[in-house]
């Protein structure tokens, strides 16, 4: 049996949490991880509005054992090891209402990280990803950050990091193991979660992260059947999408949020306003009788 044919290995047990929390956390991350993980970064914060299940597709026994609240081993590849992972665990869904399924080459703060689902909840979002860093590898120029924006709405999210609202998760879980090697989901995503809003789908870029390495290196070393470009027009005549590969890129995003300074009336208005408010504040400071330090009588 092919690389490409052989099931993901099962996990030799449950999925362990090694503690109680003491808050219940809305947002969950799931990594592929690798043994050059870089999702240590991600969980480095004081704190975290997110839990953490590292699903681990390495040989070397079990080196993120306690880096998060789930830890499994399941050797495969990314999408068809994930489609088993939440059929065996479907009380994840039930759980958690946002879900970032992120390679484990990405490099991202706690901080970034919580405003990236800060912002997901805020803006109503089903199916988003972060943009990337201008120094990231990368596949599509439009995925890079757009400083200007604080998200653009895409009819297009990568399966490199895409974040899933429970009831787009819930609609594209299925697709997760008709491409081993995503190729294609892409495409499909917003297709299968479309319910006539598209500004529910949306690049944000005011939380990039960065992604550290060239495209599909440990994929396709670790399993080299893969063959993606059939996997993508396999997936795409399935779903009736064949055209979307070829003017899909020149139509992936359709609208953005964008940062806008106040006008500078409003600036001036604003400012006058503080000076008053500093006023005020020194007024009521010079009028009120001095209290005199404990232990001390006024002379």
């Amino acid at each position: 049996m092919s690389d490409e044919q052989r099931p993901c290995a099962p996990r030799p047990g449950p999925a362990t949490a090694p503690g109680p929390r003491l808050r219940h956390r809305r947002n969950l991350i799931i990594v592929r991880a690798g043994d050059r993980s870089l999702h240590r970064e991600w969980t480095a914060g004081e704190d975290r509005d997110f839990d953490l299940f590292v699903s681990y597709y390495g040989s070397k026994g079990t080196p993120w054992l306690y880096d998060g609240e789930y830890h499994e081993h399941r050797p495969g590849p990314k999408w068809p090891c994930l489609a088993e992972l939440l059929a065996e665990q479907p009380e994840l869904i039930e759980r958690y209402d946002a879900f970032w399924l992120p390679d484990d080459d990405i490099s991202a703060s706690t901080e970034v990280i919580d405003r990236m689902f800060a912002l997901f909840h805020g803006f109503g979002l089903a199916l988003a990803q972060p943009a990337l860093t201008r120094d990231s590898y990368y596949s599509w120029d439009f995925l890079l950050q757009r400083p200007e924006c604080v998200l653009r709405h895409t009819r297009f999210v990568e399966v490199m990091v895409p974040i899933f609202g429970r009831g787009a998760l819930r609609a594209c879980l299925p697709s997760f193991a008709e491409s081993h090697s995503g190729w294609g989901l892409d495409w499909l995503w917003p297709h299968l979660c479309d319910d006539g809003r598209p500004e529910r789908f949306a690049i944000l870029d005011a939380t990039p992260v960065r992604h550290t390495r060239p495209l599909g290196g440990e994929l396709y070393r670790n399993n080299p059947a893969l063959d993606p470009r059939r996997d993508e027009q396999r997936l795409l005549e399935k779903y009736g999408l064949g055209a979307v590969r070829v003017t899909g890129k020149y139509e992936a995003v359709t609208s953005a949020v964008r940062r806008v300074g106040l006008p500078i009336s409003e600036q001036i208005w604003q400012g006058l306003r503080r000076l008053n408010a500093l006023r005020r504040e020194r007024r009521h400071r010079h009028s009120s009788p001095q209290t005199p330090p404990p232990g001390r009588n006024p002379s």
